[in-house]
């Protein structure tokens, strides 16, 4: 995973300097999320899932994530509490804090980690957790505690989204193929799926590089600072725990406690923005969870393995 990741921030660093250079545009960003939604990620996900043997504790990795989720949104609530930081900033806390990045930065990372992890592990954890995290409780929480109108929350719009995802139908496809014993899938579908999923990992990469900021903080930084410890180093902790206390071994509890240490997930941002929380501190997160990772990962991976 070492290389892996220090390939990944090569990527995002390119990414920055591809912005920089006037090449590429924030406002490029959709179109590269779309691609990756669509097109990229749906195939890696379809592609793991039909290949993947399947074992019984992957039907815990859901419950291990989403209990390492109550852990981190419990603590993190107290904490902001204890603290007495305004609503907009508890929520901001509360939103970079407890969902990591595992879709767009944690399945393609750990899909070109190599030995000692479980892909289709990862993938239920993003699907199935985070997913349904990212449509239901952030936006939630984010217009409770931010300063838009809660009324503007469509719950029932939400929900559909959430139910049309293209990962989420590549998630059912790739388990039907593997549950109809299709050992070999023909090469006229193989080929052109391998080669869309390879472009996961440089698209959402170059996609982090090009959204990421730095605009000043202040005395935010060190808000940030708390954070990252806690999105980095205490969420993994907390994954390690939890997994071993479900009985997880091996490359599934490896695979769920690096998922739960993941960086700050960027679709936090797009609704603590769209509520009005404090979009700047989710911003700041975004920026030093993603490049951090790329030295915490593979430490992490060093000492659960």
């Amino acid at each position: 995973m070492t290389a892996t990741a220090f390939g990944a921030l090569a990527i995002i660093l390119i990414g920055a300097l591809l912005r920089h250079l006037g090449l590429l545009e924030r406002e490029h960003g959709p179109a590269l999320v779309r691609i990756v939604l669509y097109a990229t990620l749906p195939a890696l996900v379809f592609l793991i899932t039909a290949r993947a043997e399947l074992e019984g504790a992957l039907l815990l990795v859901p419950v291990a994530g989403y209990a390492i989720y109550g852990i981190l949104l419990a603590a993190t609530w107290i904490a902001a509490r204890v603290a007495g930081a305004s609503r907009a900033l508890s929520g901001a806390w509360i939103l970079a804090v407890s969902v990591g990045n595992t879709g767009f930065f944690g399945l393609p990372l750990i899909a070109a980690a190599g030995d000692g992890v479980s892909v289709p592990a990862a993938v239920m954890y993003d699907t199935l957790v985070t997913g349904v995290i990212t449509f239901t409780a952030t936006p939630a929480i984010a217009a409770t505690l931010g300063a838009g109108s809660a009324a503007g929350l469509n719950w029932t719009q939400m929900l559909r989204t959430l139910s049309t995802m293209p990962p989420n139908w590549a998630l059912i496809a790739g388990f039907g193929v593997n549950f109809a014993g299709v050992e070999t899938l023909p090469e006229l579908v193989e080929t052109p799926l391998e080669i869309l999923a390879a472009g996961t990992l440089p698209l959402v990469m170059i996609y982090a590089g090009m959204m990421l900021g730095t605009r000043p903080l202040g005395r935010l930084w060190i808000a940030v600072g708390a954070g990252a410890v806690v999105r980095l180093a205490v969420a993994g902790a907390i994954g390690y725990g939890v997994a071993t206390a479900l009985g997880l071994e091996s490359d599934v509890r490896a695979t769920v406690t690096l998922m739960a240490a993941m960086p700050t997930a960027m679709m936090s941002l797009v609704w603590g923005a769209e509520f009005r929380t404090r979009a700047d501190f989710i911003a700041g997160m975004v920026l030093v969870t993603t490049l951090i990772s790329t030295i915490t990962l593979p430490l992490l991976r060093g000492l659960i393995l």
